[in-house]
């Protein structure tokens, strides 16, 4: 927000800080100074001068001939502004004035006419952007007064970035009444003229007063929309806004000055002579002053008349009943909407303003009659003396004070560590509060209407450590070092499972979790009814909460192969959505896709295999704690997805080469396999063997580890290996034949590995040949021959018993 200093100074009148020290201030209030601006008068030789006679010029149609006056001498003027009348006060550039740009005024003849000077716009002035017409001054301006010290004094515009619990700083009133508090400086408030009573009553009509809890209307006859005076344009332009018409330019100072948003209606335009502030019907429309319809829903708030909306409430007027140069009958409004109400309405809508901004972090509730009873008060200055009063009205009731908040300072300083004195912590909150009284051994405080966030005595102690100085608080060490917490299941979940994938060697991918309904059919995903969406996407890329984490995964694999790389490997944890019993579920998700070497280059060529199933198994495995026994289950082709409430997700996997894991409990805790042929095509991978996996981590959470795995001492005495090659039904599961095994094989067998798997001519059809390698041990001896030849041959004949095994070569 741009606020300028010599506006500031109404409030402030003693404030004497120069721009640094000023930022600096406002920083320690926790109100950053983005920006510094410096203005001042760009031109000299320009004086006010009075018109006296208006005239046509003799040889142009477009041209006037003026004779103004300044300093008691009399000057011809040649002028091609429709503004200009006799007895206005303007500026004039006297020959020799300098304007900006370098350029020198001289007199010259314009079409036959001598003209000694230029009557002047605040464009030409470089005071603003309005080439419309020449700039009017005050009618108390003195004739020849000098105007680069009257419209161009020098000033500091500074861009202030306030934080969202801070909408009270959002005016010129609400950073003067924070420096008032830390630099102990008089604030000097608005006292506007007490309002004229309207003849008759204005009848206004709330349907919701949650969204509306108060609004005040007032209408007016007898208006001449005319240009605004200098001083209201050169302040507007100062912060940034256009001027447009004295009306409208009054309604943005008020806005700017105090931060209560006003709207002004052309009352000759509503029909039915009421105001209601309503919920749209369907079907309603609406043309706003951006020139742009709107289709309403049931959820936008508006101010309609008898028959239709005027405006969209808290947001923008209406096109249509908006003020023009003809207006002679305004109504004002100066209400207070809901933040809910009008954020809805303009995410919706998709359609932002100053007044939105700050009907949305909150107004003050009190503001509305200060701001009407000041808009009047300029209206009756700027728009015309026959100005009259008609109807005016007011719905709903004004938002109380808060409730007091009791707080000592000894309690004050024991949260923020601090050494203050009880009447310095006193002294600071009661320049803030509505109302201070003494309680006990503390204070109860009263916080005003336009500070909603200061609720309890924490925020108390921080505004005590803003208006004191977070420089006072001592650096103190803690008295005691806080006990390390355990991690919640999901936390820790969550932290093995990133460590161990990142020593895997992939590396962590960060996405968004909206995407579009391009990537997702990309993905094979079709069950759109189960998508959560958005109420207000910000575009079509981002109109879906990801129902996986994979289609992301994907997208930048393909990204990365785009721009050249031979090897993706790549993970993320994150949330997945999805809609279920209407309302949107999320979930925690590991997911990863790899593709290309598993490794870097290495000499020994078999570290340089390329990533597929077993290997993609053997970094999900490592994943999950040793002390969750998964399992591993494909199905074949035909078979129905691995889990129903994973049938979206299951349709990216090629359907013979896919796998769901499992805890041995029976507990589902994810998908891995290879990437459907139909989606590699999709993102373009050509011939690359594309592996994916994708972990319910809730599930995964859930899950007892039992107990901390402990260190055992290895045996002091050898151990024995044996090989045993055996042939098994292709259609054996090696979960089953390592399960047999171990039963068969005793408490002596220690480890068995798959050391080959022979398929071919010497094996007969629909088996296949598995060599494994079992290990036998103890810690209290040496076993002999005949114990592991027993153990081996008990592990063949379970074997055999079922599953039809035999040993190769018998």
């Amino acid at each position: 927000m741009k606020i300028s200093l010599d506006w500031l100074r109404d409030y402030l009148p003693s404030l004497n800080l120069d721009a640094e020290e000023l930022s600096k201030t406002l920083l320690g209030l926790g109100l950053e100074v983005s920006g510094v601006e410096r203005r001042g008068a760009a031109f000299s030789g320009v004086v006010a001068a009075k018109i006296l006679s208006v005239g046509k010029h003799p040889n142009a149609d477009r041209l006037s001939v003026c004779s103004v006056e300044s300093g008691g001498e009399v000057f011809p003027i040649v002028c091609g502004a429709k503004n200009i009348a006799a007895g206005q006060i303007v500026p004039l550039a006297r020959p020799g004035a300098k304007l900006p740009g370098g350029r020198t005024l001289a007199k010259t003849v314009i079409r036959g006419v001598e003209s000694r000077g230029m009557l002047c716009s605040t464009a030409e002035l470089g005071l603003g952007s309005d080439h419309g017409g020449i700039l009017i001054l005050k009618p108390d301006t003195p004739s020849g007064a000098d105007l680069s010290a009257l419209l161009a004094k020098p000033d500091l515009v500074l861009e202030v970035e306030v934080t969202p619990n801070r909408p009270d700083c959002l005016s010129h009133l609400g950073l003067a009444r924070e420096l008032s508090a830390v630099l102990s400086l008089p604030l000097r408030p608005r006292e506007p003229a007490e309002p004229a009573k309207a003849a008759a009553p204005l009848k206004i009509t709330l349907t919701d007063t949650s969204a509306c809890p108060f609004y005040l209307g007032k209408a007016f006859s007898g208006f001449d929309i005319r240009p605004s005076p200098g001083w209201l344009c050169a302040r507007l332009e100062a912060v940034g806004l256009r001027p447009i018409n004295s009306l409208v330019d009054i309604t943005n100072y008020v806005l700017m000055d105090i931060g209560q948003p006003l709207h002004a209606f052309d009352h000759d335009k509503l029909a039915g002579g009421e105001i209601v502030v309503r919920f749209a019907k369907p079907g309603e429309r609406i043309a706003a002053l951006d020139g742009k319809t709107y289709d309403l829903t049931a959820e936008c708030l508006v101010v309609a008349d008898a028959q239709k909306p005027a405006a969209v409430a808290g947001v923008m007027g209406g096109l249509e009943s908006s003020i023009t140069d003809k207006t002679k009958n305004i109504l004002l409004e100066s209400a207070c909407f809901a933040p809910v109400a009008v954020r809805r309405t303009s995410q919706l809508l998709r359609l932002r303003s100053d007044s939105s901004y700050r009907f949305e972090r909150g107004t003050d509730p009190a503001a509305p009659p200060l701001a009407a009873a000041m808009a009047e008060q300029m209206i009756r200055e700027l728009c015309g003396k026959s100005i009259q009063a008609t109807t005016e009205g007011t719905a709903g009731r004004q938002t109380s004070a808060s409730e007091p908040i009791a707080v000592s300072a000894a309690r004050i300083n024991e949260i923020l560590g601090s050494d203050f004195a009880p009447a310095e912590i006193s002294g600071a909150l009661g320049r803030i509060a509505a109302k201070q009284d003494a309680a006990g051994h503390g204070i109860e405080f009263t916080p005003p209407t336009y500070r909603r966030d200061l609720a309890t005595e924490w925020d108390l102690a921080e505004e005590a450590a803003r208006l004191l100085g977070y420089g006072r608080i001592p650096a103190r060490a803690p008295v005691s070092a806080p006990a390390a917490s355990k991690l919640a299941p999901i936390a820790a979940t969550i932290l093995r499972s990133r460590t161990r994938l990142a020593a895997a060697g992939l590396s962590e991918a960060f996405n968004q979790d909206f995407t579009s309904e391009k990537i997702l059919a990309a993905a094979r995903q079709m069950e759109a009814a189960s998508w959560a969406r958005p109420a207000n996407p910000l575009s079509e890329e981002g109109a879906v909460l990801r129902p996986s984490l994979l289609p992301g995964l994907l997208q930048n694999a393909a990204l990365n192969f785009n721009r050249g790389a031979r090897a993706v490997r790549l993970f993320e944890i994150g949330k997945a959505y999805r809609m279920e019993k209407g309302a949107v579920a999320e979930g925690w998700r590991a997911a990863g896709v790899v593709s290309g070497a598993a490794c870097e280059p290495f000499w020994q060529g078999p570290l340089n295999a390329d990533y597929d199933f077993y290997r993609l198994k053997g970094v999900v495995e490592n994943m999950l704690p040793s002390s969750v026994q998964t399992i591993f289950r494909a199905e074949p082709e035909t078979a129905a997805p691995l889990n129903p409430n994973w049938s979206d997700l299951d349709r990216l996997f090629h359907p013979g080469q896919r796998a769901a894991a499992s805890s041995g409990t029976g507990a589902f805790l994810g998908l891995a396999g290879c990437l459907h042929p139909q989606a590699a095509a999709a993102w373009d991978f050509g011939a690359r063997t594309v592996c994916l996996f994708e972990i319910d981590l809730d599930a995964l959470a859930a899950l007892s580890e039992g107990p901390a795995a402990k260190f055992a001492p290895y045996s002091q005495f050898p151990g024995s290996w044996r090989d045993l090659s055996v042939v098994v039904p292709k259609s054996a599961r090696y979960a089953e034949i390592e399960k047999t095994i171990r039963e068969a094989a005793g408490e002596n067998l220690k480890g068995i590995a798959l050391t080959d798997v022979f398929s071919g001519k010497a094996v007969e059809a629909g088996k296949i040949s598995m060599t494994l390698r079992l290990s036998f041990g103890r810690d209290d001896r040496t076993l002999t021959d005949e114990e592991v030849a027993s153990a081996v041959q008990g592990a063949v004949d379970a074997l055999g018993k079922s599953l039809g095994a035999r040993l190769r070569g018998t």
